[in-house]
């Protein structure tokens, strides 16, 4: 065991039960600190203390990984291509709905996401529009109803997505126009 593993035994359960003390004597004198601001603190320690720089070969290897995925979610998602609308749908045979269609081209990639556009939106981190890449997710408001979010599109780059719109329609790829961006409600990232 080298010397670095006997003081990282030693000083994560030390820490741990520090941060633990503070954030109990924090709450009891109603501070200003909560416990997400200890849990944030100790991260941010952590992750800069104890996680070793990656080489530049490294990180080409990872953008590499990312690139595969991102690749393959696109691919499926434009395979679908003129596929019917259909509520509930989630296959190829059966048909699509926006969520249906986001879920099963992301499934591809082994990324498991939630059915519908809202859960969706709640289990990705929020981007800026200004930050979209290829493969994010962008939400939209686009009929009154008590959903906030009721729509997704898989951002495809140069101001177009793909979606499933609507009863009636087919998967197609859309341009984020004046329409389509009046209704968004936010981007975001697996």
């Amino acid at each position: 065991m080298t010397p670095m593993n006997i003081i990282n035994k030693i000083c994560y359960p030390a820490l741990c039960m520090f941060l633990l003390s503070l954030s109990v004597n924090v709450q009891a004198k109603s501070s200003q600190f909560s416990n997400y601001d200890i849990q944030q603190a100790y991260k941010k320690y952590v992750v800069s203390k104890h996680v070793p720089r990656q080489s530049g070969q490294q990180r080409k290897l990872i953008r590499s990984q990312n690139n595969h995925v991102q690749n393959q979610i696109l691919k499926t998602a434009k395979q679908q291509l003129h596929k019917r609308y259909r509520w509930g749908g989630s296959t190829p045979r059966r048909g699509f709905d926006c969520s249906g269609l986001v879920q099963y081209a992301y499934k591809s990639a082994n990324i498991k996401l939630p059915r519908t556009a809202a859960q969706q939106y709640r289990s990705t981190k929020r981007i800026p529009m200004s930050r979209l890449k290829t493969g994010d997710l962008i939400f939209f408001k686009t009929r009154r109803t008590r959903a906030q979010i009721n729509h997704v599109g898989i951002y495809l780059g140069g101001g177009n997505f793909i979606h499933a719109p609507s009863r009636g329609k087919r998967v197609s790829v859309s341009k984020l126009d004046k329409y389509w961006r009046r209704k968004v409600i936010g981007a975001g990232r697996i």
